[in-house]
């Protein structure tokens, strides 16, 4: 059966969330940020972020369903600039939905506590340096892909990436993306070259361990 990358709508974040946190649990990353966070705790608190990227007019939020039980399995954020002057498929969010986005403005305020502020900031401020460093105002970003480990190696992933390199070809214009270590070879099948590795060193910020990742770009396939 065909996978299809569909737009993700509102009623599509909680599973949206389980994925990620699914997918992301493993690293040491997000146990240093919230230490002692229960799952339900940080489900509410991954909700709020995430509708905040569905409010966002340049993030375009994409979703794969299981072809059995029609629930979303994978799913990606591509992050497009206004200057490729593409128009994305913003969903309409409820009243709830708009809340939880004006709410994740201020997102330590919602953080599970304890909180460790220092990791959580040094973090976003990692991968604030990382794009201004090495992307442009008509670069795309890819934001994040996540697959549930159950349906890995299945083409999944691919789909999604093709959705956003066929436009970054069309437009003849880069992508960016901070991978961790699985993704690697994915994206170097599609494309991507590494530029640079960053690490942080939590120890540094209280916690415990070292989190790096890679940065990679790819260059668009040039016009026949």
């Amino acid at each position: 059966m065909a996978l299809i990358a569909r737009s993700a709508t509102e009623a599509d974040v909680t599973a949206l969330t389980r994925i990620n946190i699914v997918c992301f649990q493993q690293y040491g990353m997000l146990r240093a940020m919230f230490p002692q966070s229960d799952l339900p705790t940080l489900m509410e608190f991954k909700v709020l972020n995430a509708m905040k990227h569905m409010a966002n007019p340049q993030m375009n939020v994409l979703t794969v369903d299981d072809p059995v039980t029609g629930e979303p399995v994978s799913y990606t954020r591509w992050l497009i600039p206004k200057s490729l002057g593409f128009t994305p498929s913003t969903p309409n969010l409820s009243e709830r939905g708009l809340s939880l986005a004006e709410a994740a403005k201020n997102p330590l305020q919602h953080a599970p506590q304890p909180v460790n502020e220092s990791v959580y900031n040094g973090f976003r401020k990692m991968l604030e340096e990382a794009r201004g460093k090495h992307t442009t105002d008509r670069d795309m970003i890819l934001d994040l892909l996540a697959t549930l480990p159950s349906h890995q190696g299945r083409g999944i992933g691919s789909a999604l990436l093709r959705w956003g390199t066929e436009k970054a070809d069309a437009w003849q214009v880069r992508i960016f993306l901070e991978a961790t270590p699985e993704g690697i070879p994915l994206y170097l099948k599609h494309g991507w070259k590494i530029v640079e590795e960053v690490t942080m060193d939590l120890d540094a910020h209280g916690a415990s361990g070292r989190e790096t990742f890679t940065l990679m770009m790819r260059d668009p396939v040039p016009a026949k």
